[in-house]
């Protein structure tokens, strides 16, 4: 099995100002050829701290990529690391140079020096061409091991991972197949699914991960081991089928989402606390215009009364939030859209505004199908956003579950 090192390097991603994302597209495009990341590490713009790694990474792995530090500035150091550790002097590569004018339509007049400077690479590496930026990528081979430097820039290495890498890793290497499937569950929280499945049986060399979301948890299960993959994917189903709504890129919306154009059905919505969050989810999927009608942002009571024609009498006698409210949100919205099913929301989101008989977090979430409300109290906790996305991603998922009724019924 290859032995895989990834080397951030940036003060910014150690300062927490920027966020890597390229760790993760790195690791998810190697295990859909069946590699993982063995280790991974994260250093700053500092010339002897990177050589110290690269030494280290030379001695213990088979393929080490970097990402970082390619630029024309004074902080970028992967190239000159580079040169030093492979003890290649720099030289002008024609095919960068002839990439850089192309980006400037040939204008050489026009070209920065810092640009032209990114056409100047380490003698003896092979350039992994950058067709959106002007910093090549280097390739240089030392040993058995090889080693990979990619810009930080992530529309730009991830290019290059895809063109150029994986291409390499498949053509020189014989790749194992790694089985992995991500189980997406809602409703139950990371400690009871653990419980709900510690008697499941998990053969050796079958290696299984909670990762839990703000209101999702989800399983991760691979192995190499085909037969034994499969035995342990059938038993965490049967055991948990209760709460999965999908898998690998399949999300609680795009779930949704196809339920409702295969059903040929429209949807409207009512939401308060959650602000339009939940029309925003769904106008986030192509097609939703195919069942979406429109929505109500009833952030007032005035509005929920003069537009959606919930009586002011309901909301001088239960209030905003409450079951009462929902009910007639529901049924103010599917009336003004003329719609098939509707959801309606109505909370305290916080952090300010609740009471000791609606405190924040209370939340009642209504849906409506085949003109049967289902309105179910909540009380989640966490910031408002959290809330708010605890609310709309449940409203959700209440929708889903009768539309799967619906379509048992059908």
């Amino acid at each position: 099995m290859l032995k895989i090192f990834v080397l951030t390097i940036g003060n910014e991603i150690l300062q927490g100002k920027t966020v890597n994302t390229n760790l993760a597209f790195i690791g998810n495009e190697l295990s859909q050829i069946g590699l993982q990341i063995t280790s991974s590490a994260t250093v700053k713009d500092e010339q002897e701290s990177i050589l110290q790694l690269l030494r280290e990474a030379n001695r213990k792995f088979d393929i080490i990529i970097t990402t970082g530090g390619l630029g024309p500035t004074r902080d970028d150091l992967t190239k000159s690391c580079f040169a030093n550790f492979f003890h290649a002097p720099l030289k002008l590569d024609d095919v960068v140079w002839n990439d850089i004018k192309k980006l400037y339509k040939n204008d050489v007049n026009n070209i920065p020096e810092s640009a032209k400077s990114q056409a100047e690479v380490p003698f003896g590496c092979k350039i992994i061409r950058n067709e959106i930026g002007t910093a090549p990528g280097l390739h240089y081979e030392s040993g058995n091991s090889h080693f990979f430097a990619l810009p930080g820039v992530p529309a730009e290495m991830q290019r290059m991972m895809r063109k150029y890498i994986i291409p390499f890793l498949k053509d020189n290497f014989s790749l194992p197949t790694l089985y992995m499937k991500t189980i997406h569950t809602f409703g139950i929280r990371e400690s009871k699914l653990s419980e709900l499945i510690q008697n499941v049986q998990i053969e050796s060399d079958v290696n299984i991960a909670f990762l839990p979301q703000n209101a999702c948890v989800d399983i991760r299960l691979y192995s190499y081991d085909r037969k034994k993959y499969r035995r342990a994917l059938g038993r965490i189903q049967a055991k948990a089928r209760k709460y999965i709504f999908g898998y690998d890129d399949e999300t609680l919306i795009s779930v949704c989402h196809e339920k409702l154009i295969r059903m040929e059905k429209t949807l409207s919505v009512a939401e308060s606390c959650t602000g339009g969050l939940i029309q925003n989810l769904f106008t986030d999927q192509s097609g939703s215009s195919k069942y979406l009608a429109g929505g109500v942002v009833s952030y007032s009571n005035r509005i929920k009364n003069e537009v959606l024609g919930v009586r002011s009498k309901t909301l001088d006698e239960f209030g905003a939030v409450s079951e009462q409210t929902v009910a007639e949100m529901l049924e103010g919205v599917q009336k003004k859209f003329n719609t098939d099913f509707s959801i309606a929301v109505s909370g305290v989101a916080g952090p300010s505004g609740g009471t000791k008989e609606k405190p924040v977090g209370l939340v009642y979430i209504g849906v409506n199908v085949d003109n049967k409300n289902t309105i179910q109290k909540f009380n989640f906790v966490g910031t408002r956003i959290q809330i708010k996305e605890k609310s709309a991603l449940n409203a959700i998922d209440m929708l889903r579950k009768k539309l799967d009724i619906e379509n048992e019924v059908d």
